[in-house]
């Protein structure tokens, strides 16, 4: 198909599927444009649209859907933006369009171009930026959420709930798990549950076990139910379920020692013995002693494993007999095989009795673990994004809250759902019960006549995230029941197919559906229960070339990569593995092909135009990350950690526990060598040794003076502990990365990539801090605890190589995608599986070793056949990132390749193609198979890249012949009165120590106002009393203190006396008390840009300083080693900028006086440089 009639095809079908007047359910393939299908649908539902006149039958012009009324439902949040900022870019440049250009906009719209409609499209940019929170494009779960804030009571959750992170779920559901545990030490029944498994499985398989459960806990409501009200029933179930008989183990393994055939089998193996080979013999031989020996003492193994083969199979005759004695004698043999296949019968019955016991005691643990996990959570206010799904579920289907319903129904008239492939059966349930009343009745309507409609789009073979909970039956489910609906209520419906890629050229397509047309690889895309082979795709991009190549495998070599673990290592073998030749090819062939043009009249290949995808993680990510560093290609790996592992974040974790415990020597030492501490290793040495029993903290703490980079981390290091016992953990480490340099550090060594784990670190301890008492242990325990991933997101301006997961990289393409992994087969896990009976849900826990039953089997079977079909699926999407050339390579990583691999379906793929084989001339031998087109029209971006000329400005605008590309001089802010007592950006400071509120309330109502009366008989007896002889000031102070209205108890009045009297006494205020001194000085002027206006509180000009302090009455003073308030200094501060300006030459001596205790706080000159205003001011100029 050429490009032309490519287009013509894809608009024609995109129109049939935006028909505001029909709902439709598009399935989409990969590049076919469903984000602007999604956009010209909701466009077309906002512009008018020509209908017919229900009494005349006459053509009239609808008017469009509010905005507010439409519901679009995205499947992340990036989507919901992306949709919402190009819809918003639509409207805004129909605004100014002429009208030529905007009737082509709307005839390509299939909207009438007449001045209705022009009106309309340029008033939509206003109407839908003056909605009340914008359009309605969101997430489903934050639909869920917004609709639980608005129904909680109808819902059964806490008005004011709290969306509980993945962090605080996983550390919530240990503690439940804790226990659960510990309540078993006081329960027989539990503490036998908990032998049992313990016996069978490890505490890490248990937890994950628990956890699965958890994820799947909307299953499992009634299931929990049932076991608290009838346990045994449940019981009855699994026994039904497994196929366990009455007979329990015991009775079973006795019944197995006792064959009914012994003595026929005495004497069928006697002859073996005789006439056997020397394997039969020894066969023979041992079942004989079995046989011999009494009942209860039979080994149940040995005679199992002598009847059946690893497999539980019976073995062959030649196991026994040689095959010419069998053959002469079939007979002989059939004791054997009756044995045998009693044997087998017992086994698989011990089996399901064990089976029946290890998941009756799973769940008898689980049961109360998650049912208390969960009473926990709504006693908290908590709800989890499972929780969200789930409630927003039962409000919509409960019938009690049916006008619930009707409130939504009277706010929503079409929904528009994007990506179906992924959601899950409970979401589904949510989209059906918000259009259950489109279609019925007056409902099908609105106001102005249109018909109310629903829309989906998405595309089953990308559905890759089943373990998320996505259902992609629910695809196929869904689209019947939606065309009943629509049919059923005599409404438009339409079911188009998207084939043609705007992506991707012509050689990706051929090769992805070669790969798909064989039957192993289309199972799991085609349409369930259809034999049709998959539609071909096409490509939009005709004649723009193309490549696609198949690299030979790296070969094992002689010894593979098994390694002897006894051997001596001879080098660096690992070096030499074959991932790690791969990753250095690949490294380097990346680094050469960047600022070539991959083909002629193509534009030159940029490091973000190449995209690297792997089915999961690996080791070979890191081999490969590091070889394209040492190659000096820029990298953005956006695969998911954990942020525990982020070298930067464990640094500042090492700095926090050191902080905690300095007499840690180990970690104090990693934390010096960090980039934090930023000494060599020669340097810690030189601190290190020779030390004695001294703790490493205490010899540097003795000797930092003696080199500058022992000063500078002590100067850190002690700084920082003196307030670990103070700060929250974020405030600890703001001030580590901040104040004291810890961000520049680790940039300068770490590189740029440990900008975001650092800043996911902070962002972790506010998380922590809005849920939890702030203490540094607890965060550091929290964050271990928690197992919190981050995975950077792709910036569209970074020029790095991407390197990420098929599951990260869905909705994402690149010119260059490169696949490295794909020789691996299907990973699953079928340890829990689940099966239905009376309607509820039961989980089925599958061990393994030789546990398994005929029920395990078979659901184990199904589960590995829909975990391949997903693979599938995930290839299908791999392949698909690819928009002009694609690379797909591998290794041998055994004697054999898996036939499920992505390697070996790619292989056959390329069998059906001509594509062209030539030497590989990479690292190894082998032949390289390349289907190739040339580019005969140049790309766009091509022409992009040169630069338009200029047209000269029209002579009657004048010209400038004086302008300069300079920018102009920097203008200083305007000037504005500012208080020092209220200094601009207090509040980035530390907050003052204030009284605790609990001593507020200790006393009476009028606590506080007495506590600031007798601040201001402070304030005014220190005025005064300086002037009065000495010998006079206190029978004075406490005179005036006792007057009736003063309002003191005479207790309180001597205490008062008491503190003024050490204060005006205290050495360092001495001066300040000196004949000439003034208190309440105003001062005025202008200091750093600012004008300042404030008032001393007591103020004294010597020939040599100016001595000013300010008294602090209703503050506690700070303790030992904790910072002065930020708000405190900056006052301070100001004052002194504006006295150096007044005297200048003098030394400014600054102090605070805390009047509690009291205790003076003598400012140093350093804090009052670094807190003047002209400092801040250049601190904040960009």
């Amino acid at each position: 198909m050429s490009k032309s009639s490519a287009l013509v095809s894809a608009n024609r079908t995109q129109n049939i599927a935006s028909d505001p007047l029909a709902s439709a359910f598009v399935s989409a393939s990969a590049g076919s444009g469903k984000t602007k299908l999604l956009i010209d649908r909701l466009l077309r539902l906002m512009l008018p649209v020509e209908g017919v006149h229900p009494e005349t039958g006459a053509p009239i012009l609808l008017p469009g859907t509010e905005p507010g009324r439409i519901q679009c439902l995205t499947f992340t949040k990036a989507a919901a933006a992306e949709m919402a900022n190009r819809l918003q870019s639509r409207l805004g440049s129909w605004v100014s369009l002429p009208d030529v250009e905007l009737d082509r906009e709307l005839s390509a719209l299939d909207v009438p171009t007449v001045p209705e409609t022009r009106q309309a499209a340029r008033a939509l940019f206003v109407r839908v930026l003056d909605l009340p929170g914008g359009m309605k494009i969101g997430t489903i779960h934050a639909f869920c959420q917004s609709l639980l804030r608005r129904f909680p009571l109808e819902a059964a959750v806490n008005p004011h709930f709290t969306l509980l992170e993945d962090t605080d779920a996983n550390l919530a559901l240990s503690d439940a798990i804790e226990r659960t545990l510990g309540a078993a030490e006081h329960d027989a029944a539990l503490r036998s549950c908990l032998d049992l498994l313990a016996g069978q499985v490890g505490l890490d398989e248990y937890l994950q076990r628990v956890r699965a459960l958890r994820d799947k806990a909307g299953k499992l409501g009634p299931a929990f139910r049932l076991w608290e009200t009838h346990p045994a029933r449940v019981r009855r179930i699994y026994a039904a379920l497994l196929d366990a008989g009455d007979e329990d183990e015991v009775a079973l393994i006795a019944r197995l020692r006792e064959p009914p055939e012994a003595d026929l089998l005495r004497d069928v193996l006697r002859e073996s013995l005789e006439s056997g080979s020397d394997a039969n013999k020894a066969r023979a031989a041992a079942m004989l002693d079995w046989l011999a020996q009494p009942p209860a003492t039979r080994r149940v193994d040995a005679w199992r494993d002598a009847m059946l083969t690893k497999e539980g199979k019976l073995r062959a005759t030649g196991a026994f007999f040689p095959a010419r004695i069998v053959k002469g004698r079939p007979e002989l043999f059939a004791p054997i095989e009756r044995e045998a296949e009693r044997v087998q019968a017992i086994g698989a019955g011990i089996a399901a009795q064990r089976l029946l016991a290890l998941n009756l005691a799973l769940f008898a643990l689980a049961a109360p673990t998650l049912t208390g996990y969960a009473r926990d959570k709504t006693a908290r206010g908590l709800v989890d994004y499972d929780d969200l799904i789930a409630a927003t579920r039962d409000l919509l289907r409960e019938p009690g809250a049916a006008w619930v319903l009707y409130k939504l129904d009277g706010g929503i008239d079409h929904l528009l759902l994007d990506e179906v492939q992924d959601t899950s059966g409970t979401q589904w349930e949510i989209a059906g019960a918000l259009t259950a009343e489109f279609f019925a009745g007056e409902g099908a309507r609105e106001d102005e006549g249109r018909p109310r409609t629903v829309f989906a789009v998405g595309d089953f073979k990308q559905s890759i995230y089943a373990f998320q909970g996505a259902d992609p039956q629910g695809f196929h489910e869904w689209r019947e029941r939606f065309a009943a609906m629509v049919t059923a209520g005599a409404q438009q419906w339409r079911d188009p197919g998207l084939n043609v890629s705007f992506r991707s050229v012509r050689p990706v397509l051929q090769l992805v559906d070669a790969v798909f047309s064989r039957e192993d690889a289309a199972r799991g895309l085609r349409e369930p229960g259809s034999n049709e082979p998959l539609p071909h795709h096409v490509s939009a991009r005709a004649e723009q070339g193309g490549r696609v190549e198949l690299w030979p495998l790296v070969p094992r070599g002689e010894k593979g990569e098994a390694i002897d673990p006894w051997d001596a290592p001879s080098g660096n073998t690992g070096q030499s593995s074959p991932p790690q030749l791969l990753a250095d090819e690949l490294a380097r062939w990346i680094a050469a092909q960047i600022g070539k043009p991959p083909q002629p009249g193509q534009p030159p290949l940029r490091a973000g135009d190449v995209l690297v995808l792997v089915p999961r993680r690996s080791p070979f990510l890191r081999a490969l990350i590091r070889a394209l560093k040492g190659q000096g290609v820029e990298v953005a790996t956006l695969v998911r950690v954990e942020l525990t592992n982020q070298l930067a974040v464990q640094d500042l974790v090492a700095l926090c526990e050191a902080l905690l415990l300095p007499q840690d020597d180990l970690t104090l030492a990693a934390v010096l060598t960090s980039p934090l501490g930023d000494l060599s290793d020669n340097s810690l040495m030189a601190l290190a040794m020779d030390r004695g029993d001294r703790p490493l903290w205490t010899e540097l703490r003795e000797r930092h003076a003696e080199r500058p980079d022992w000063t500078a981390a002590w100067n850190m290091l002690s700084g920082l502990q003196r307030r670990i016992d103070f700060a929250t953990p974020y405030q600890l480490l703001a001030d580590a990365l901040g104040q004291r340099g810890g961000r520049a550090r680790l940039l300068r060594r770490l590189g740029p990539e440990a900008a975001e784990p650092t800043d996911d670190l902070l962002a972790a301890a506010l998380r922590y801090e809005a849920l939890h008492p702030p203490s540094m242990q607890g965060f550091l325990h929290w964050l271990r605890a928690s197992e919190t991933t981050v995975k950077r997101e792709p910036e569209a301006t970074a020029d790095a190589v991407r390197i990420m997961t098929v599951h990260g990289a869905k909705g994402l393409q690149a010119r260059l995608v490169v696949l490295p992994d794909m020789t691996g087969g299907a990973r699953q896990d079928t340890r829990l599986l689940w099966a239905g009976r009376d309607g509820v849900e039961w989980p089925i826990w599958a061990p393994g070793r030789g546990l398994t039953c005929a029920l395990t089997e078979k659901l184990a079977s199904a589960e590995a056949a829909a975990a391949q079909a997903e693979r599938n699926r995930l290839l299908y999407v791999a392949l698909t990132r690819a928009s002009d050339w694609l690379v797909i390579c591998g290794w041998e990583s055994g004697k054999t390749m898996p036939a499920d691999s992505w390697y070996a379906l790619c292989q056959a793929g390329f069998g059906g193609l001509n594509a062209l084989s030539t030497p590989f001339e990479g690292g190894w031998d082998g032949e390289r198979l390349v289907l190739e087109e040339t580019c005969r029209v140049p790309q766009r971006q091509a022409a992009l890249s040169a630069v338009p000329d200029v047209a000269p400005m029209p002579s009657e605008f004048g010209h400038a012949p004086g302008w300069r590309s300079v920018p102009p001089v920097p203008e200083g802010a305007l000037t504005r009165p500012l208080a020092p007592s209220r200094p601009d950006g207090v509040q980035f400071g530390a907050t003052p120590p204030a009284r605790s509120p609990l001593e507020w309330v200790q006393g009476s109502v009028g606590q506080r106002e007495r506590a600031l009366r007798r601040g201001t008989l402070v304030h005014r007896l220190l005025q005064f009393l300086p002037d009065q002889p000495p010998a006079a000031r206190a029978a004075i102070a406490l005179d005036w203190l006792n007057r009736p209205g003063r309002g003191q108890p005479p207790d309180e009045a001597v205490r008062l006396t008491d503190q003024i009297m050490e204060v005006l006494a205290h050495p360092v205020l001495a001066p300040l008390f000196l004949p000439g001194s003034l208190a309440e000085q105003a001062v005025t002027g202008i200091a750093g840009g600012a004008v300042i206006v404030g008032q001393v509180d007591r103020l004294r000009v010597s020939d040599d300083a100016v001595y000013i302090c300010d008294y602090k009455t209703s503050q506690r003073p700070p303790v030992e080693g904790q910072a002065l308030p930020a708000a405190y200094l900056r006052q301070m501060a100001a004052y002194a900028a504006l006295l150096r300006q007044i005297y200048p030459g003098r030394v400014i001596r600054a102090s605070l006086v805390w009047t509690e205790g009291p205790r003076v706080s003598v400012l140093t000159e350093a804090q009052l440089r670094d807190y003047a205003p002209d400092a801040r001011a250049v601190a904040s100029s960009p």
